[in-house]
């Protein structure tokens, strides 16, 4: 039980911990809570009480979270702010996360020495009482050894200790050597400022900081991704790209990096933000970030562009992890063959590929291939500054940072073209929207098992029909013996399909006379075996055994093999055809085998009632919900055991074990194997549920090892990692709790509908630009036709995209691809060699846990309207030009009793060729949603939003929803691309200048005068931590507008309290009453009182009016404002108050 084990690691703890800050740790007042006392070094002297409390004592030991706080109010600011920042350390058990947070309190503690960044870069100045070192911590922290000790994952952003320089400024030699460095550093920065990218600078890069930052931004909406591609790669127009650039050694030129023997000091990480700019805390959060998950991060991972998520945060990118890899392992020494070589970034990269730790010499020569030009398909439709190459156009001294961010966007636009493991080009014979890997084994391997790809497992419960119709597909063409490309290298255990039962042959159709092609040999690729040289491939063979049905054991004979846990097993029961069952091995003491619930192929598939599921040992439970907890771990679709004839309980079975290597197969059984895996899976629905009541980190498939192999992981990962093409699910069933979607479109009831989008990233331009190009001027420049093809078919379509390279059902009307306006003859097409999917077929070739059940597929192209320029246009539309045709939806036939989306025709509808509309189910022409097209070709809005900024996109059109956020340079930031002549003057600094165009004088205010409250004796470290922020953040923005335009002033030497502010209100418009008696009366502000309570920013500020003295509601006055000053306004209510809310917003109101 979570609870006593809760309880007994507490008990523990109380016991055996030990740490030598560390006294009296004792359970707490709550259920799952503890209190530990921590001992403050001297010169306080005093104690802090630490509290943790789980969150969920049900998720302990695994999956649960811890709150840290303290009670305590007179500790260290470096302490508490620990504290408040150690995190929630999920599935640490209690000693352990005792000794975490000791951890990081000791060096929250232990002074400058272990804490070279300050994450607080808006902090106060303050005194610091570990300010002072000794001689001997000076030299320990001068050691190289004492800085490599130091990681990203130590809290320094714990204390307000300010970042040391790595040169002692205190001699004029060394400030020198800072003015030269930062010379070199704005010629780089403002290089890539020139060059059109966003620049910041984190952790006192000016100042000589050892430990500092450069961001390099770019709106994605101005990178040149088409929509498709950007829906494909979960990408918003109105995010940025970043590349953040760690150097640990200090700011270091490309110069000293390259003559460098290692390059250890500066590190790549990118990611995506709503903002140019991170706060410190996140770019070391993006360092500190260990290697343990590599996949590529998808939708799951990455926040949706909700209002509250918009703010500055880095989040991955669909290519982190690969791009990151390769900048971090090859950058610096492509560069290093470049400059010497003087290659192109293709050549440079080749050479690394094919030369890296070679002993070449110059006397060996260079192939003239490496000095190729580097020509891309996508390079005519991306903007200038994305292809740009700083590197080769031999300047003198060459910026770092812009040339990282041209190799990071030449990679991320170019994505498709590399393969994501080894990052070399992969081959050319057909274009993908998605990045994948190329055709070498290992990179497939790598791809799979190591976590390069998506994640199955989220594509599972965000798109489950998405998923159902992969596998269908796959099935469907792995039945008809049509798969082509196959999971190679992924070293699969599977069965010898020789040693099961024969699997039901689909039952071919033909149409129209046409002939299917040989099953047998039909396109096979060539594949290295993984069997050793000079070793023979394992045989196979059947196994005899007895097996107790009642407590699910083998009995093995004697002699036999030996069997291991976790090893999957096929028993089969003789004399029964067609019965056979896969189970895992849970324990081995031979010649008793354990073994967990067996798994049957498919009881619909052959025709048998739905059984109940039966738990270990045994003993059937009756129907349950997929999912439900058990422990072993559940097994939704589990059958009852097997039984061969007669009452007896122990019978006699064969066993085929889980023990030939896939890739060894025979092409024909490999075909086999994967049907055979595939009939193992559960259906996607309990796959979503069993996810869905997972919790904890190991959320994965991988972990319902009692009910699917690793087999049938790697199979179902391949089919979906696989995938090439981007769809996403327009219907829903009927009880998803889901609107009617705008992108369906209307005519073709019972048809289940999805968005279908391939080709390359630049495709859907090439499209536009061929419409542009033949059918500018016409009234409909394009048409919408069917593209039907047989169901087998589909898995290598989404993958490959249409063409027409092979002859499947004859080229009559000449070659291209087919299309038809009504679209019952793209489903007879469908339907070619095709097989009736009802649930009582024997030869079916739908794969039998599909909840869809699909038995067509037809596709909606759009088309370049020119019909004399086709090969043919009656009674069949054929386009040889592949740049003319480009997929919008996929339409599937689904099980009848599936009820789904209602046919509502949408509210904007595109406008379609009479002469070529095409007709759906019924004969009825269908209505075509205007969201199907880019929105570059739709009519632009009439609307138009003042004060807002739209953004230019790469394309040449505009954002439709203009983006609020700001693109102004930060001040700090322009002080850093500036010299020190040049540095921008602040508001303060241009009013000594400008005309003043208001009477009020800041700085004039006599605060003697003031009959001010008492100052708040409290104060805790939530609220002094967020007026701190809140103080910096309103003074900046005072520095940074004119004072007319402002109204209100802080002066900062009124303020010895940050519990306690003066401000001044002033510069009204001159035809209000209140200004006008105040210029009566000689007064140029109105002078407020600010008093923050102690649970800032939970609470509300209290404010009250010191000067003038407001009349009262009964004598005339304007009734915000009591007898003794204080201002009542429903934003200062505990009910209008909210923990967002800042000061600026209430001055303003």
């Amino acid at each position: 039980m979570p609870r006593k084990a809760f309880v007994e690691d507490l008990r523990q703890a109380i016991s055996t911990f030990s740490h030598s800050r560390v006294f009296e740790v004792e359970p707490g007042l709550e259920d799952g809570s503890l209190t530990f006392k921590y001992a403050v070094p001297a010169p306080e002297g005093a104690h802090a009480t630490v509290h943790a409390l789980v969150t969920d004592v049900g998720d302990y030991p695994s999956s649960h979270m811890y709150m840290i706080y303290t009670t305590s109010e007179n500790i260290p600011i470096p302490l508490s702010t620990a504290i408040e920042d150690v995190g929630t350390l999920d599935g640490l058990r209690v000693n352990d996360m005792l000794s975490r947070v000791s951890r990081l309190l000791d060096k929250a503690t232990a002074g400058s020495q272990h804490n070279p960044l300050s994450l607080d870069d808006d902090a106060m100045d303050c005194d610091d009482p570990y300010e002072e070192h000794s001689e001997a911590e000076l030299d320990d922290e001068s050691d190289p050894e004492s800085l490599a000790a130091w990681s990203p994952e130590s809290p320094s952003h714990l204390t307000s200790t300010p970042i040391r320089s790595q040169h002692d400024t205190s001699t004029p030699g060394a400030r020198s050597s800072i003015l030269s460095s930062n010379q070199r550093i704005r010629s780089d920065l403002r290089t890539v400022k020139d060059a059109k990218f966003r620049v910041g600078c984190l952790g006192g890069l000016m100042e000589g900081a050892r430990d500092c930052f450069v961001i390099i931004a770019i709106r994605v909406a101005k990178l040149g991704i088409s929509e498709e591609a950007m829906q494909a790669w979960h990408l918003e127009p109105s995010q940025y790209f970043l590349l953040l650039i760690r150097y640990t050694s200090g700011y270091q030129d490309l110069e000293g990096l390259l003559s460098a023997h290692q390059s250890n000091g500066v590190s790549f990480r990118v990611g995506l933000s709503y903002h140019f700019k991170l706060p410190i805390d996140e770019a070391i959060e993006a360092f500190s970030q260990t290697k343990t998950t590599r996949r590529a991060p998808d939708a799951a991972d990455v926040p949706q562009s909700s209002d509250s998520n918009k703010k500055a945060r880095l989040q991955p990118c669909f290519i982190g992890s690969p791009l990151q890899d390769l900048m971090n392992e090859r950058l610096l020494a492509i560069i290093k063959y470049r400059s010497s070589l003087g290659f192109g970034w293709k050549g440079g990269e080749a050479w690394y590929t094919n030369h890296q730790g070679s002993n070449w010499t110059t006397d060996d020569g260079v192939h003239p291939k490496y000095y190729s030009p580097d020509i891309s398909g996508q390079s005519a439709t991306l903007p200038k500054f994305v292809t740009d190459d700083h590197l080769g156009r031999c300047v003198p001294k060459p910026s770092l940072p812009l040339i990282a961010m041209q190799f990071a966007l030449r990679h991320l636009v170019r994505c498709t073209e590399f393969c994501l493991v080894c990052h070399s080009p992969v081959e050319d014979d057909f274009e993908a929207l998605k990045p994948y890997v190329c055709s070498k084994p290992l990179c497939l391997y790598q791809y799979m098992a190591f976590g390069f790809g998506p994640s199955i497992e989220h594509d599972v419960i965000s798109q489950p029909h998405v998923v159902d119709l992969l596998i269908s597909f796959c099935y469907a063409s792995a039945a008809a013996a049509k798969l082509k490309n196959l999971p190679y290298g992924l070293s699969l255990s599977v069965p010898s399909p020789n040693l099961l039962p024969e699997r039901p042959k689909p039952s071919i159709q033909t149409m129209h006379g046409y002939l299917p092609d040989d099953q047998g040999t039909s396109g096979e690729t060539a594949c290295p075996k993984t069997s050793l040289a000079g070793q023979p491939v394992h045989k196979a063979r059947k196994y005899k055994a007895k097996f107790d049905q009642t407590n699910m054991e083998l009995i093995l004979a004697p002699g036999e093999t030996l069997l291991y846990p976790n090893q999957w097993v096929v028993l089969i029961a003789p004399g029964k055809t067609g019965e056979w069952f896969h189970c895992r091995v849970i324990e081995a003491l031979h010649p008793i085998i354990r073994l967990a619930p067996p798994i049957n192929r498919s009881s619909v598939a052959l025709g048998l009632p739905i059984q109940p599921e039966v738990r270990a040992h045994g003993t059937s439970s009756g129907p349950r919900l997929s999912g439900q907890s058990m422990n072993p771990p559940p097994t939704p679709a589990a059958t009852p055991p097997l039984h061969t004839g007669g009452s007896s309980r122990i019978s006699e079975v064969e066993i085929v074990i889980y023990d030939q290597v896939f890739d060894d197969l025979p092409f024909k059984d490999k075909q086999s194997i994967i049907c055979t895996l595939l009939d193992t899976l559960p259906s996607v629905t309990e796959m979503k549920e069993y996810l869905q009541n997972k919790r904890g980190k190991d959320m994965t498939l991988k972990s319902w090892y009692d009910r699917i192999s690793p087999a049938a992981v790697g199979v179902l990962r391949w089919v979906i990692a696989s995938n090439r093409s981007c769809i996403v699910q327009v219907d829903h069933i009927e009880g998803e709790n889901t609107r009617a979607s705008e992108e369906r479109v209307s005519g073709m009831s019972q048809w289940m509908q999805f968005r279908f989008a391939q080709g390359a990233p630049d495709k859907e331009q090439r499209f536009v630009n061929s419409v542009r190009n033949v059918t500018a001027d016409a009234e409909y420049p394009t048409q919408y036709a069917w593209h039907g093809s047989p169901l087998h078919n589909w898995h290598s379509i989404v993958r490959e995209g249409l063409h027409f390279e092979h002859t499947a059902h004859g080229r009559a009307y000449g070659h291209g691809v087919y299309h038809a306006t009504d679209v019952n003859t793209s489903i007879s097409y469908s339907a070619m060699y095709g097989t009736h999917n009802q649930p009582d077929s024997k030869s079916q070739t739908c794969w039998p846990h599909s909840q869809l059940n699909i038995s067509h597929a037809v596709a909606l192209n759009e088309i370049v309207n020119a019909p004399s320029q086709f090969v043919s246009s009656t009674p069949h539309l054929v386009v040889a030009q592949l740049e003319w045709i480009q997929t919008r939806y996929l339409f599937v036939k689904i099980n009848s009793s599936i009820k789904f989306d209602q046919d509502v025709p949408p509210n904007e509808v595109f406008p379609q060729d009479p002469t070529y509309t095409p007709r759906g189910i019924g004969g009825s022409k269908i209505v075509i949603p205007m969201t199907t097209v880019s929105k570059s070709r739709r009519p632009l809005s009439k609307k138009i939003r003042n004060g807002d900024k739209k953004i230019k996109l790469a394309s040449g059109s505009e954002m439709d929803d203009p983006i609020p956020l700001s693109d102004d340079t930060d001040v700090e930031d322009l002080q850093i691309l500036l010299s020190e002549d040049e540095a921008p003057a602040t508001m303060a600094q241009q009013g000594a200048y400008a005309t003043p165009m208001t009477d009020f004088v800041p700085g004039k205010l006599d605060h003697q005068t003031l009959q001010l409250l008492e100052p708040p004796p409290y104060a805790t470290p939530m609220a002094t931590r967020a007026l701190q922020r809140e103080l910096n953040s309103t003074l900046k923005i005072q520095d940074s507008r004119p004072a007319h335009e402002l109204g209100w002033y802080i002066n900062r030497d009124l303020i010895s309290n940050i519990y306690q502010w003066i401000i001044e209100l002033h510069s009204f418009e001159p035809q209000l009453p209140l200004a006008q008696d105040m210029k009566a009366n000689g007064l140029m502000s109105v002078v407020m009182e600010v008093r923050f309570g102690k649970d800032y920013p939970m609470s509300p500020p209290f404010v009250r009016i010191i000067r003038p003295r407001f009349l009262s509601f009964m004598a005339g006055g304007g009734g915000h404002v009591t007898g003794g000053g204080a201002l009542c306004m429903e934003l200062l209510t505990n009910s209008g108050w909210s923990a967002v809310s800042n000061m600026e917003s209430v001055l303003l109101q």
